[in-house]
């Protein structure tokens, strides 16, 4: 698994594994100090560095990184929390080892220095910074700040009070939570994840094609488009059908053979006129519904569905039939009154991609009740039984088995009316080619996403399936 993610006592419980192994604490200190200094002086190679130490294992850490950077011919003042005497464990054997003096916390206040390492607290504290820490965090200046700038909770990505703000953060064998997390990444910068010999099994990680390129489905020479799949998507009524002619368009861009848009015999003529290459095929009940769905391999529906018990209908009758289907907007916000109807239903392979109001018709509180958005939709997909796609800037995709991938690769033009709508359809279109629903769901996100970047600003959800091309191509070219 490429750029994992684990919460802070993930990452404690793993240390502690390593540890009972043989390996000493101080060991794990002395390298994930060392690859801080190395980092720091990177990136800042010049400018006198004061070093802000707490009473933990954050505080080890800076200990070990000023020595080193000492011993790069660095200026280098230590500034330490609490006196060194009152240190206990590795943190204790780390100050031992800084051969300089060690100053009180407020002396650093004001003090002058153009770098700050931030080594007071990591991805554990659950609390506001007070008093100096506070107003050091208030302090102008470049900051390197180790495992996550202090003041931010490293699993809720919130902070109650000051927090730094950091222009490079370097933390050891995962991502933390608050990493990626959208109202915390900023404050992160730049992000470095440094191997320090610690084996981890992560259930999460940052959503990249590293993870899923291997399983993109691409035609190989003697391939027909019966053996790309068959995308069938559902329409709304006579004046909303963009939505499923967006998806549509998606799904056939991204690489399904046979793309086929079901609506309403009143709409025919309006989707008709409007669509190229994919086919038109008039459905009058749930019944023909069933029996297009019964061809095909995957099936979009909710885009412009409309909140009625036709539409309740229409999922029904998508759920019973073999192929893999993808709900959005309307075919979730149907469901609002009872979503264990729903969830009765669906399968491991189905997936839902809501909306944060979508997601509270369907599943209530659950993320403000979970400590932040990964676990709230891993708890959501397990209470469905399906893939689960949480929107957003930090768009998370979870699986029924309690893997999630969180996606930041994107951009605030994909902001406009429709773009879900193309979301649906790269990812039905990728389920068509046969490929697995929450890889599917990643690499459909992704895409996305790299189209927003792409186009930029000025987006409208048409264009975004003209970018896939040229996505593929690139893509396909870093699989060779």
């Amino acid at each position: 698994m490429h750029r994992p993610v684990l919460t802070h006592q993930e990452m404690r419980d793993a240390e502690a594994r390593e540890i009972a192994r043989g390996t000493a604490g101080y060991t794990l200190m002395q390298r994930a100090g060392g690859v801080v200094a190395s980092h720091l002086n990177r990136k800042y190679p010049e400018g006198r560095i004061r070093v802000l130490c707490g009473p933990g294992g954050n505080g080890g850490d800076g200990f070990v990184a000023a020595r080193a950077l000492a011993g790069m011919g660095r200026g280098v003042e230590v500034f330490c929390s609490r006196p060194i005497s009152q240190l206990g464990g590795d943190a204790a054997e780390a100050a031992a080892s800084w051969e300089g003096p060690v100053r009180p916390l407020e002396g650093a206040i004001g003090s002058g220095h153009e770098i700050t390492l931030d080594a007071l607290f990591g991805a554990g504290l659950a609390r506001p910074l007070e008093g100096v820490a506070a107003r050091l965090a208030g302090e102008p200046g470049r900051v390197v700040s180790v495992d996550v700038p202090s003041g931010i909770n490293g699993l809720t990505g919130w902070s109650d009070g000051p927090a730094f703000t950091a222009a490079l953060t370097v933390t050891f064998q995962a991502l933390r939570p608050a990493h990626l997390l959208a109202h915390s990444r900023a404050e992160c910068g730049e992000l470095v994840v440094e191997e320090i010999g610690v084996p981890i099994t992560p259930v999460c990680s940052e959503n990249v094609p590293e993870n899923w390129r291997a399983q993109m489905p691409w035609p190989e020479a003697d391939t027909h488009k019966h053996a790309r799949g068959r995308l069938v998507v559902v329409t709304g009524g006579m004046a909303k059908t963009g939505a499923g002619r967006l998806a549509a368009r998606a799904g056939l861009r991204v690489g399904a053979g046979l793309v086929t848009l079901l609506c309403p015999p009143s709409a025919t003529l309006v989707v008709a006129s409007h669509v190229t290459a994919e086919m038109v095929t008039p459905v009058s009940s749930p019944e023909d519904l069933a029996a297009e769905a019964e061809e095909a391999d995957a099936v979009v529906i909710g885009p412009a569905a409309g909140v009625s018990d036709e539409t309740r209908e229409n999922v029904f009758a998508v759920l019973a039939a073999p192929a893999r289907a993808v709900l959005d907007a309307d075919a979730l916000t149907v469901f609002q009154e009872d979503p264990g109807e729903l969830f009765d239903l669906l399968r491991p392979e189905d997936v839902l991609t809501p909306h944060p109001g979508e997601f509270r018709r369907l599943f209530g509180d659950l993320e403000t009740r979970a400590a932040n958005r990964i676990e709230a939709a891993r708890m959501a997909a397990e209470m469905a039984g399906c893939v689960v796609l949480l929107k957003g800037p930090d768009t998370v995709i979870a699986s029924p088995d309690g893997f999630s991938a969180v996606n930041v690769h994107a951009a605030p033009w994909l902001a406009t009316a429709g773009s879900g709508d193309v979301l649906a359809g790269l990812i039905a279109g990728l389920m068509a080619q046969g490929m697995d629903a929450f890889d599917a769901a990643c690499a459909g996100a992704w895409m996305h996403g790299d189209a927003g970047r792409r186009f930029g600003p000025g987006l409208v959800a048409t264009d975004l399936p003209g970018m896939v091309p040229a996505i593929l191509r690139s893509l396909l070219s870093a699989s060779a």
